[in-house]
């Protein structure tokens, strides 16, 4: 976990002590010394109140259109308890591997560090993941939803569960003055004076909990981010010589459903994309809108 890329440079102490307004110290974030070795639960607030599970999920993944598979997944199990702003403990750690069935692209072994070789014909245990999710926790991720539709593909058995991105459902800005809502994980934590390896998805779960446990405010906001609700814009019938008008207008192409969509945010959008595409669809009456909340098609 302590590379000597990373490594304190001892040999700098007597400039820092000369001039230690050239210089700030940060901490490796504390929960990153937990691993696959680690003793679970680990219980962070004794209480016989009745506690919620929520699981902080991680994953590399391949990240090609055509052939996007999960190759590695994190998934640490905690309990909380959402009015009370509380999480009280660290239930489980599930940590496992599986290899594709076709080369992984050079650019995520930089960026992951994982060959084919290194996954050698590690699979998945089905029946491990599932046992993480059980009683349907609450999905907080540093991706959110971005990250559902691979997962619920692999393990279609647990699809439906309530997500919530904490990047940009949670208020951070909000919720403490020295953090951004606009910044990531590694940034904020960097504010904060800590550090983790963001490339590693072991510790960029394990960070995500112990910002929750440590940013006052955070575990309630998950409770408010799963009352919110967001659309998807479907242009039914839209003919293929507006296909280069919509694209400009921020609509992307479904491979699967071989139609148009937009993603927005407020009811008052899809008004605007209905009437903009009301001459755009052959029948504006085919226009569909998916409400898109925690949990999908819900």
């Amino acid at each position: 976990m302590h590379t000597p890329q990373n490594r304190f440079p001892l040999e700098l102490i007597p400039e820092i002590i000369a001039h230690p307004e050239n210089y700030r110290v940060q901490s490796i974030v504390p929960y990153t010394r937990y691993n696959d070795e680690a003793s679970f639960p680990i219980i962070l607030k004794k209480t016989l109140d009745s506690a919620q599970s929520v699981v902080f999920l991680e994953l590399s993944a391949t990240g090609t259109r055509s052939r996007d598979v999960i190759l590695e997944i994190v998934a640490v199990r905690c309990s909380v308890i959402f009015e009370k702003d509380e999480l009280i403990s660290i239930d489980a750690l599930l940590h496992q591997y599986e290899a594709p069935h076709f080369p992984i692209p050079s650019y995520v072994t930089r960026q992951t560090g994982l060959t084919n070789q290194m996954l050698g014909a590690r699979t998945f245990n089905v029946s491990d993941v599932k046992d993480i999710f059980a009683d349907d926790p609450v999905v907080i991720s540093t991706r959110g939803t971005a990250y559902r539709d691979v997962f619920e593909k692999r393990f279609s058995s647990l699809s439906g569960l309530r997500w919530v991105n904490s990047t940009i459902d949670i208020p951070w800005g909000k919720l403490n003055s020295r953090l951004d809502s606009k910044e990531n994980l590694a940034l904020n934590c960097s504010r904060l004076g800590y550090f983790f390896n963001y490339a590693n998805v072991l510790e960029t779960a394990l960070s995500n909990v112990w910002f929750f446990h440590y940013v006052s405010g955070a575990v309630k906001a998950v409770a408010d981010a799963l009352l919110y609700e967001e659309y998807l814009v479907w242009a039914v019938g839209a003919s293929f010589e507006v296909k280069d008008e919509l694209k400009f207008s921020g609509y992307r192409w479904d491979r699967d459903k071989k139609c148009w969509y937009k993603h927005v945010k407020t009811l008052a959008e899809v008004e605007e994309e209905k009437v903009y595409l009301s001459s755009k669809c052959a029948d504006s009456k085919l226009i569909q809108v998916e409400v898109i909340g925690t949990r999908k098609n819900k």
